[in-house]
């Protein structure tokens, strides 16, 4: 009887909602359970790619910092060689340089003697320096205070000779300040060496609140969130997220480590450039200390949801099964083709945010296919902008009886921001170059407002034969037409040249373009001029102060060789730049093969340099070969 009773207390619908109630019971204490577990997993995984993220973020930041400051640095030395006495006019192109910028607070230029290897007699030749006063009268510091010590040229030395580059840290009374050093090449024996200090407490502040460590190589840190290690002289060789990030061969990764005090760490590193390392860091049991708190109430709202679980399957199963239906039927529909589905919400639980969700992505779908034909007539749109931009340059080979000009013009991007240009008028020929800021439609769009400039000024100069063609008052010219056309929100650099043939005269001015060269051959050998000006990049301000024009002998054999700064910062598969020294050499090797064979061998060899790397900026070169008489004597270059 009483076997009878128990099998009537359990009926089919008695047994189907105790199975169903098990099924709900252990599928959520299975979510709740990997949910824990994956919630731990993925806390740590967070962490990881947060502080990778800030590291890379960081590390780029403080790359490009330096990365504009090697550049005045660059600048000033080829402004000022080293090597020869400096006069005053160098003297006020290097002071210029410093003005025009903001990176750099003090600049020093000399020459280091590798050969002499004792610590008391290595100290750096100085010849020439600057600085920006008011700067340094803010942070109550002379630049006497900045040398280049003994110790810190014996520290410098093994990086500088490696990679041309070594950095310092000079941080001092709670300023945080970075001291660069950058040689160009070597000859005689010595090393020509500019040293530039810069200060980072703008950087500093933004990454306040990180855990961040910026070192060489060798383990010297450079920037340190913590004030202990940021102002001293500390070296990290020991700390094990160094040891591992030195020893792996990825530009970047995480490493759980535990430090020599004991504590569990969770780091991150990335080599951003320059043989530079940064570091994040953060203590185990602080990343995951919100675990443990969701964990607790993982397990509470488990079992409430497992009793509210049972109220929904017994009194709502039919109303949560009838929405899905609903969308299930409205699949069928997208998938014939129709998205214009405006599905009733009928509730504000989850199935009613599935279904608001399946009315946006209809909708979003057929915003999609309209954006794609968008898009289509936006590519078209840029083919016919890069093809216009193409025929705003002269062609790659131009020829008469006084010139013989080969060019090369290769766009990082459909659009380039680069541009050259030529023209002639009686017994001149003029020629400029241009490189507006970054690349792109914007600044490929500026590009034609340095093809119309040349265009009204060969009008002019054709129409009028007493009309000036001065290189100062065309870039004059051109900083009005690109102030204009920009409203001051992109620059450029732009170099210009008259070729006088009657007089055997080069006048040039430049306006913050990379100096081109002018090489001539003199008793058997090629020697080389750098045609060097200051003067302020175009378009920053409506009204430009007069810019500096110089002058330099013209003969027939002479070339001169115009480049933008994408070829000589185009970096290989080590992320060694292509450099000065290369374009040079390519120069004196085809030199008397004459400038077609300088534009092909220079575009061979800088793209071998560069096999396997993406093109990072536009790349510009123009060889201009004298073939008409010149003026004077011939011999060696004279400015």
């Amino acid at each position: 009887m009483g076997q009878l009773l128990f099998r009537k207390s359990f009926s089919v619908g008695t047994k189907l909602l105790l199975s169903v109630l098990l099924l709900v019971a252990v599928v959520i204490g299975f979510l709740n359970v990997s949910a824990i577990l994956l919630l731990q997993e993925d806390k740590q995984a967070y962490v990881f790619q947060s502080k990778l993220t800030e590291a890379v973020l960081a590390g780029s930041e403080f790359v490009n910092t330096s990365r504009h400051a090697i550049d005045t640095l660059r600048l000033s030395l080829a402004t000022v060689d080293p090597r020869n006495p400096v006069v005053p006019q160098q003297q006020s192109a290097l002071e210029t340089v410093i003005a025009n910028q903001n990176d750099v607070l003090h600049v020093a230029i000399g020459f280091i003697e590798p050969q002499v290897v004792t610590r008391s007699a290595i100290a750096m030749n100085l010849v020439a320096s600057a600085s920006k006063a008011k700067k340094l009268e803010e942070l109550q510091a002379k630049a006497e205070d900045f040398a280049l010590s003994q110790e810190r040229i014996q520290a410098a030395l093994p990086e500088l000779q490696k990679n041309g580059l070594a950095f310092l840290n000079l941080s001092r009374d709670g300023v945080p300040l970075l001291g660069i050093v950058a040689a160009e090449g070597a000859a005689s024996g010595s090393l020509p060496v500019a040293f530039g200090v810069v200060p980072l407490r703008s950087f500093g502040a933004e990454l306040s609140a990180l855990n961040l460590t910026i070192a060489t190589r060798s383990g010297w840190v450079l920037f340190d969130t913590d004030p202990t290690a940021m102002y001293s002289v500390s070296n990290i060789k020991e700390d094990p997220l160094y040891l591992f990030a030195t020893g792996s061969a990825a530009a970047n990764g995480t490493h759980e480590y535990v430090s020599r005090a004991g504590v569990r760490f969770l780091g991150s590193y990335v080599f951003p450039g320059y043989d530079l390392v940064a570091f994040t860091r953060v203590e185990w049991a602080k990343a995951n200390r919100t675990t443990y708190a969701l964990t607790e109430k993982f397990v509470l709202l488990g079992a409430i949801a497992i009793g509210i679980a049972v109220l929904f399957a017994i009194f709502f199963a039919k109303t949560l099964t009838a929405p899905i239906a609903k969308l299930y039927q409205a699949t069928k529909v997208v998938g014939e083709g129709r998205f214009d589905l405006a599905l009733e919400v009928s509730s504000d639980d989850e199935i009613g945010e599935l279904t608001r969700s399946f009315n946006t992505m209809s909708s979003k779908i057929n915003e999609l296919f309209i954006e794609s034909v968008e898009k289509v007539k936006l590519e078209n749109e840029l083919d016919i902008a890069s093809t216009v931009q193409q025929n705003l340059l002269p062609p790659p080979v131009y020829t008469d009886e006084r010139v013989e000009i080969h060019s090369y013009y290769q766009a990082a991007s459909r659009c380039g921001g680069d541009w050259w240009g030529t023209f002639s008028v009686r017994d001149k020929v003029i020629v400029g170059i241009a490189d507006a800021t970054g690349h792109g439609l914007p600044c490929a769009l500026i590009t034609a407002s340095a093809k119309s400039t040349f265009t009204f000024l060969h009008q002019m100069a054709e129409g009028n034969p007493h009309f000036p063609l001065e290189p100062g008052a065309m870039l004059t010219i051109a900083n009005r037409v690109i102030h204009d056309a920009t409203g001051g929100r992109i620059m450029m650099t732009f170099f210009v040249a008259v070729l006088d043939f009657s007089k055997g005269r080069l006048r040039y001015a430049n306006a913050g373009h990379n100096p081109p060269w002018l090489f001539r051959e003199d008793k058997g050998k090629v020697v080389l001029k750098s045609l060097t000006a200051a003067g302020p990049r175009l378009g920053e301000t409506r009204d430009l102060a007069a810019i500096e024009e110089k002058s330099a002998e013209l003969r027939p054999g002479d070339l001169i060789l115009m480049y933008t700064d994408g070829l000589m910062e185009g970096k290989g598969a080590t992320g060694e730049m292509y450099g000065k020294r290369r374009m040079r050499g390519v120069v004196e090797r085809h030199f008397a093969d004459g400038p077609r064979k300088v534009v092909d061998g220079m575009v061979g060899d800088f793209s071998k340099h560069g096999e396997g790397v993406t093109q990072e900026d536009d790349v510009t070169i123009a060889a201009i070969k004298v073939l008409g008489p010149g003026g004077g004597p011939s011999g060696a270059l004279q400015a």
